[in-house]
């Protein structure tokens, strides 16, 4: 029987082990529980209209747009269930897509320490960013010309502030047992502004 304080898990992965092993580390983590599985963008809104999920985990393989979409889905369709992206890829695009859709947290696949600490991260209404996610975020944003975006004012320049990038390069440097990880929702929506802009 699972605690009622415990965090409830909705993992969806197309991978057999891959769930299989998120499902071992949550049985064995005492403040999480596994609410339920789920192998597609379609059954993992049939659990979440179904089950009491706190964090629903995607884990993937790679930028895919089925899973940009599913984010977006359940960010529209159930606002109070937090997204947390466990992914084997650090591509700089992919990120942006996700964040653009969404998306609470980014940790590397593989990472049980980093993955525990950003489930209860996400619950609590902040993001977390994963070092090795961070770094490349952070490649993009120095190696990248002047982002910009046509708003409904104009043309906007939206340059990454000094403080901003400072934090960016520490959380990309941490070991994240000091909190650096966990980083405001209001930082992440600054930098889903650097993404590619829709071409929609």
């Amino acid at each position: 029987m699972t605690s009622q304080s415990s965090i409830q898990v909705l993992v969806v992965a197309s991978n057999e082990e891959d769930r299989r092993t998120l499902r071992d580390f949550l049985l064995e983590k005492p403040g999480l529980s596994l609410a339920e599985e789920a192998t597609n963008s379609e059954e993992a809104l049939q659990r979440l209209n179904t089950k009491q999920v706190d964090v629903a985990l995607l884990e993937l393989e790679a930028r895919n747009a089925a899973d940009i979409e599913l984010t977006r889905q359940i960010r529209k369709s159930h606002p109070n269930v937090r997204v947390l992206i466990s992914t084997d890829s650090k591509t700089p695009e992919g990120i942006f897509a996700l964040m653009d859709a969404g998306a609470d947290g980014y940790v590397l696949k593989g990472n049980d320490v980093g993955l525990e600490k950003a489930i209860s991260t996400v619950r609590l209404g902040a993001v977390w960013l994963d070092p090795g996610i961070a770094a490349q975020v952070l490649d993009a944003m120095v190696s990248a010309p002047p982002s910009t975006r046509v708003l409904q004012t104009g043309m906007m320049t939206l340059p990454l502030m000094p403080n901003e990038s400072q934090l960016l390069s520490e959380v990309a440097t941490s070991s994240c047992t000091d909190g650096v990880c966990m980083v405001d929702p209001s930082f992440i929506r600054k930098l889903r502004r650097f993404a590619p802009a829709s071409g929609e």
